[in-house]
């Protein structure tokens, strides 16, 4: 038997929460991440005794990206639940990060009673008008009877069409009401979120592009992934002998071993994905949002549109990014599976292709390597390329790989491969440092029975180390290697580079010890001496399920990453590796 905090009712009697903690158990919500607090300590009670786990973070912020995490792996929407005030804006980055990224999370925030409401009560803060610009829903609860309708509806919108994050935010007085045996619906037009089904004339427009085409590039971002469209990619890529290029997100969308797959592109995108997309004559940009970070500029792809030297298909399930950077010469508003399917069941020629630009693209990419492996063997220490090579060595191909924010993301952006779809997961829209350590920890939780590595740079792991706590409390054991260069790096090489080297707050001193760190949260840590031993310390801590942290001394002076399209220029200008002579134009 409970005691009634408020409210004139039986102990058999369910309050508010208790109707929404029966929601969550109906929507098979296994999992609450967050932090308790005033406003929302009755929700907490509520889960009290439930099948319901509560996931204790030690910064809201954490619990947020561990729902981002856990939604990326499960594709199903997560849970987070934390107090007013101040609980609830430090999930405001998350919410960002995660409408960026397009990861379905609902939050939900406790607030003060409505009695209190508009007289800055303790804790008070408009959550719904920081948060609208950043969300794809947001409801305050005003009536008892509203409250469980909101949370299916903000859990419904999170994931259909375009998946994004949602918000609920719930008056304390509410939550301890008697809930009513009705429930009011929330009047939100659910429609149009709902992409509709591929426009046949479109589709035979795009066919009719493609076929034409001699140099065809499938440009693939991180709605592929959600859609689970890599089949229909692969397909059409075969058909078309077509070069596969991504996006950062869309890193993750396809094999890395299948031989027509050319890498990530961008600012520090593989050469031969950048030179792909640069030279193409059609371009079949399915489920990204065309981003300047893959383009650098745009001044080139709409002058080539313009001008009829490129046919730009635009395939995405949001229609608001349809025209938003770069006017199409086609675009499709559809699911990308569906659309896909669609395309590929209409050609009924075989179309032409210039092996020569496949050849072309294939000699970049074995002379980066080649000059890569050069260097690295130059230089004394640790190299991020080679240590990335040996780091994929030692970690089994169907891993999840979780990626903070820095120089260390570039470099796995540029030398990390995929295996399996679906397995790479990084902050690409937003770019938040942090994220590595909690959303490895919402991964492991979806997936218990995967390996999960975290490489993460010294700067993005101070930022939410304390929530390493949840290692040992939850038994989620993941692989964190750390690119210790003892700064800010990739800030720093713009210093360098765009700043004449006037290098400022930057540079970190030699603090913290991450060996004392580990001894904290008792997690083993290694400092490897050579790369033998960096490969032997990771296929142990994996072969035997046991959490570590991997101490990498990198000297930054060697931590420039290349391929570096310089912001504001086009891909052919990207700043090359000393050693390599190839120009990014392609010549008939």
């Amino acid at each position: 038997m409970r005691y009634n905090v408020g409210g004139n009712f039986g102990a058999h009697d369910k309050r508010v929460v208790d109707k929404l903690v029966d929601t969550l158990k109906h929507l098979k919500i296994k999992h609450v991440f967050g932090i308790p607090g005033g406003s929302i300590m009755t929700l907490y009670d509520a889960l009290y005794g439930q099948d319901i786990d509560t996931m204790l973070f030690r910064h809201e912020q954490g619990a947020i990206h561990a729902a981002e995490g856990y939604a990326r792996v499960s594709g199903r929407p997560a849970v987070v639940a934390v107090t007013s005030g101040p609980g609830a804006t430090n999930i405001v980055t998350g919410l960002a990060d995660a409408y960026m990224d397009s990861n379905p999370v609902v939050a939900i925030t406790g607030q003060v009673a409505t009695t209190i409401f508009g007289r800055d009560g303790f804790q008070e803060i408009d959550i719904l008008g920081i948060v609208t610009p950043i969300t794809k829903f947001v409801y305050q609860v005003k009536k008892p009877s509203e409250a469980t309708a909101a949370l299916k509806t903000a859990y419904e919108i999170s994931i259909i069409g375009r998946p994004g994050p949602t918000l609920i935010d719930l008056p304390r007085d509410i939550q301890l009401e008697k809930a009513p045996d009705f429930e009011d619906r929330i009047l939100v037009n659910k429609e149009k979120y709902i992409p509709p089904p591929p426009d046949e004339d479109k589709i035979r427009e795009v066919v009719k592009y493609i076929v034409e085409g001699v140099r065809p590039v499938i440009l693939v971002g991180g709605g592929v992934v959600w859609s689970g469209a890599t089949g229909e990619v692969l397909e059409l890529s075969k058909i078309l002998t077509a070069p596969i290029v991504s996006t950062l997100p869309g890193k993750a969308a396809v094999p890395h071993d299948y031989p027509l797959y050319m890498g990530a592109a961008g600012m520090h995108g593989r050469a031969e994905a950048d030179a792909a997309l640069a030279n193409a004559d059609v371009i079949i940009a399915v489920g990204t949002r065309i981003s300047d970070r893959t383009w650098g500029r745009f001044h080139e792809l709409r002058q080539g549109i313009h001008s009829g030297k490129i046919k730009f298909i635009h395939i995405d399930i949001d229609k608001s990014e349809i025209g938003k950077n770069v006017k199409p010469t086609v675009s499709v508003v559809s699911d990308a599976r569906e659309a896909l399917r669609k395309i590929i069941d209409m050609i009924n020629t075989i179309p032409r292709y210039d092996s020569r630009f496949i050849k072309w693209l294939h000699d970049i990419r074995t002379e980066y390597e080649m000059v890569m492996s050069k260097i690295s063997d130059s230089v004394p220490g640790f190299h991020p390329w080679r240590a990335l090579k040996t780091i994929r060595r030692a970690t089994p191909r169907n891993a999840i790989t979780v990626t903070g924010v820095g120089s260390h993301q570039m470099w796995t952006e540029i030398a990390w491969e995929v295996y399996t779809p679906g397995t790479y997961i990084t902050s690409a829209g937003l770019g938040t440092m942090g994220f590595c350590i909690p959303a490895s920890l919402g991964a492991k939780l979806a997936a218990r029975d995967k390996p999960v590595l975290c490489i993460d740079g010294d700067g993005s792991f101070q930022m939410t180390m304390n929530n390493l706590t949840l290692v040992r409390d939850y038994d989620l054991p993941i692989v964190i290697v750390i690119f210790d260069n003892r700064s800010l790096q990739l800030v720093k090489q713009w210093q360098i580079y765009l700043y004449r080297r006037r290098i400022i707050a930057t540079e970190f001193g030699r603090r913290p010890d991450f060996s004392k760190i580990g001894e904290a949260y008792d997690i083993d840590v290694a400092k490897p001496e050579t790369y033998d031993e960096l490969e032997r310390v990771i296929a142990r801590a994996f072969r035997n399920n046991e959490p570590l942290i991997v101490d990498l001394t990198i000297d930054p002076e060697i931590d420039i990453v290349l391929p570096w399209v310089k912001p504001g220029e086009w891909l052919t200008s990207a700043m090359l590796p000393e050693g390599m002579s190839t120009k990014l134009v392609y010549e008939d």
